[in-house]
């Protein structure tokens, strides 16, 4: 079962390290057009090879979206 966790704002370094760690998928409802910001974070806080990181359509519009490598395959 995977995890997930919704926002509607890009998190502060350090809630942002305590999700990634936790190895949860992360959804930036809103934040589609900033999601290089969102990558630079997730490459910042050195999960850049364990994260993918991009822009998808949701329901409410485009949005972020973090996920654990093991979850892309």
């Amino acid at each position: 079962m995977t995890l997930w966790q919704s926002f509607n704002a890009i998190l502060p370094d350090d809630q942002m390290r305590a999700c990634l760690e936790t190895g949860a998928t992360l959804v930036f409802d809103g934040l589609g057009k900033e999601w290089q910001a969102v990558e630079r974070q997730v490459e910042r806080l050195g999960f850049g090879d364990t994260c993918f990181v991009f822009r998808a359509k949701g329901r409410h519009g485009d949005l972020t979206k973090v996920t654990p490598v093991r979850d892309a395959a």
